[in-house]
């Protein structure tokens, strides 16, 4: 079938003359037609091909992710595929102090072990692990246009930004260990935060000239340039987001929180008083896509049917002593991280 039709309807695009919607439905007749399927598909044809089909959805997924995801975190984030047999390695040029450390998660018994690894070289060797998106839906769903392709990706991509995040986040609380004392901003009565956020981005960019503000939103929400309120972009940026993206002339990025629960206690999973401050010209977070993708089947205890999406991934971090970070020890949100 032609992949560029497949690509444009995972994406959700309009082609032309033709609406999102008109890409999807010219995209799925193709992949039939790639069957033998020229009218409207039997539940036993469906069963017979699935697997089939579904490699080729796969095949085009594990084109455009990596792509998407360097799109929706390029700003911070260096992602590179690699092949199933490939070392997984980033070139990282010179290092510009010998306390640079690189932070890789370990997800293992504990499920998320972090360690520090002192290095001199221009390598960066990140191990990878296996993460898992799943969605309830079949291929009928899909086939028969009760879920659109678009759909059925967004919540794949969705599910991978979530977990980069989650895992970027636990690496940045344990990078926090690693700063220097002058490095950490603590908000009190004489230092408020606009005030602690000038001096880490100061010192920030001592080490390079381009840097990002990484914090949640209740954090971030107390952020604000002078006369924000005066100012109309601010204005529309409180306005959707709930804080400005530009804090005089740092761009901020707000981390994503989420709830966990066991069925008998809701909490947070991180703690929001952290405001992390660090040069980007480096791209601090590496992630690394590795092999194929793999759809598994996963048919629920109470008769619901998930479709399965892993791909191998690994996320580290690179830090320096260059890590700066904000500390309010008032924000109320309390987490597991």
């Amino acid at each position: 079938m032609e992949k560029k039709l497949l690509l444009n309807a995972l994406r959700g695009n309009a082609v032309e003359n033709f609406s999102a919607a008109d890409v999807n439905t010219a995209a799925l007749a193709d992949l039939l037609k790639e069957f033998g399927i020229e009218d409207r598909p039997t539940g036993r044809q469906l069963a017979a091909h699935k697997n089939e089909m579904f490699a080729i959805i796969i095949e085009a997924l594990d084109e455009i992710l990596p792509k998407d995801m360097q799109n929706i975190a390029g700003q911070w984030a260096e992602v590179i595929s690699f092949g199933r047999d490939e070392q997984v390695v980033f070139k990282l040029g010179n290092a510009k102090s010998k306390k640079r450390a690189r932070l890789s998660i370990k997800r293992g018994a504990r499920s998320g072990i972090y360690r520090a690894a002192q290095w001199d070289s221009s390598l960066m060797e990140l191990d990878t692990e296996t993460f898992t998106v799943g969605m309830y839906v079949t291929l009928e769903d899909i086939i028969l246009g009760r879920v659109s392709l678009a759909e059925y990706y967004q919540n794949i991509l969705a599910g991978f930004e979530e977990i980069i995040y989650a895992e970027s986040v636990k690496a940045l609380r344990s990078a926090s260990t690693l700063a220097p004392a002058s490095h950490i901003q603590n908000i009190s009565a004489s230092l408020d935060i606009n005030a602690a956020l000038d001096e880490a981005v100061r010192i920030a960019r001592a080490y390079g000239p381009n840097v990002t503000i990484f914090g949640f939103a209740s954090e971030l929400a107390k952020v604000q340039n002078i006369d924000s309120w005066k100012v109309a972009d601010d204005r529309a940026d409180v306005r959707e987001l709930g804080h400005v993206r530009v804090y005089k002339g740092t761009p901020i990025v707000e981390l994503p929180n989420a709830i966990l629960s066991d069925g008998a206690q809701i909490t947070w999973a991180f703690k929001e008083g952290d405001i992390f401050v660090l040069p980007s010209d480096a791209k601090p977070v590496k992630i690394a896509f590795r092999g194929e993708g793999v759809l598994v089947e996963d048919k629920e205890p109470a008769g619901g049917m998930r479709w399965d999406y892993s791909k191998m991934m690994g996320i580290g971090l690179l830090l320096a002593d260059n890590v700066c970070i904000v500390k309010d020890a008032s924000n109320p949100t309390n987490g597991q991280y």
